[in-house]
């Protein structure tokens, strides 16, 4: 019988603390929107001082998960990407930055967008689920490289479960944004690799950086034409995860070598019946 280690606890809890603490300071800032604002001309979006503080915690959170990723007893052997330095070269995990990163971006462009209708309320919910999904996530990740196959299928389907809250909150945040295509686009293919790649790196199979970069592609070109649709940011969202939702669990199976008639019907029922409640509440609502 196997036993799982556990994770280290003090360590995830002063990171989500920090991540929580520099946030709140983020949202206070936010409460003056105008002051220092970088305006690059153009059709740039405006770059508040708010988002380069966001950066700086996306590192914080990232080499965190890292030394948490390569401290796992199960990962000791594992060959890890290095980054040169000189004489020295630097051992990295980047697999396991991606849904904290992401976390901390997307809860804040996310429930910024409330503070109008919920001020202050916004702002604590924003935090609440911020440090709980960032907690759940370095949490799942410990157990996602368990010896014990229950025990990573568990921590597995809680990091998908994770991936497609964080897909939601982005592609609602950028369609709120009614940027440009060329940017909107952008970021949603980003952010859709970003996200399809934390799905299918469990399975064993190299194509899964390509399959990754054609989902980004495919998401991108459904935000080009969402752009020419009047529906609301929610509606939006809710109608890119369905495309996001579809095409990834048919890529899942599919590399799992569970993908059969049976399944691609209902991952087909099921984006249609979303298309088909997300035009209904958008034009009979």
């Amino acid at each position: 019988m196997t036993h799982s280690s556990a994770p280290r606890y003090d360590r995830i809890i002063s990171l989500v603390m920090i991540v929580i603490l520099g946030l709140a300071v983020i949202f206070l800032i936010e409460v003056s929107p105008n002051i220092l604002r970088l305006y690059l001309g153009g059709d740039f979006p405006v770059i508040t001082v708010s988002w380069l503080l966001i950066a700086s915690l996306v590192v914080v959170a990232s080499a965190g998960a890292d030394i948490l990723a390569r401290g796992h007893p199960e990962m000791q052997t594992h060959a890890w990407p290095t980054l040169p330095l000189g004489p020295l070269r630097l051992e990295l995990a980047p697999g396991f930055w991606i849904l904290p990163a992401l976390t901390i971006v997307v809860c804040f462009g996310f429930f910024r967008l409330f503070h109008a209708i919920l001020p202050g309320a916004a702002f604590a919910l924003g935090l609440l689920v911020t440090g709980g999904l960032l907690a759940a996530t370095l949490i799942a990740q410990h157990y996602s490289v368990d010896r014990n196959p229950a025990v990573r299928a568990r921590a597995q389907l809680t990091l998908q479960a994770i991936t497609y809250l964080i897909a939601f909150g982005c592609f609602s945040a950028v369609y709120y944004a009614r940027l440009r295509t060329l940017y909107s686009a952008s970021l949603i293919a980003a952010a859709s690799a970003l996200l399809t790649y934390t799905l299918l790196r469990w399975h064993a199979a190299r194509s899964h950086r390509l399959l990754a970069a054609v989902v980004g592609l495919t998401m991108a070109e459904a935000t080009w034409a969402l752009n020419y649709w009047a529906a609301s940011f929610l509606l939006g969202g809710t109608l890119l995860l369905a495309l996001f939702y579809t095409t990834t669990g048919l890529l899942q199976h599919a590399l799992a070598g569970t993908l059969n008639r049976r399944v691609a019907l209902e991952f087909g029922a099921l984006g249609t019946a979303l298309l088909v409640a997300v035009v209904y509440a958008t034009y009979f609502i």
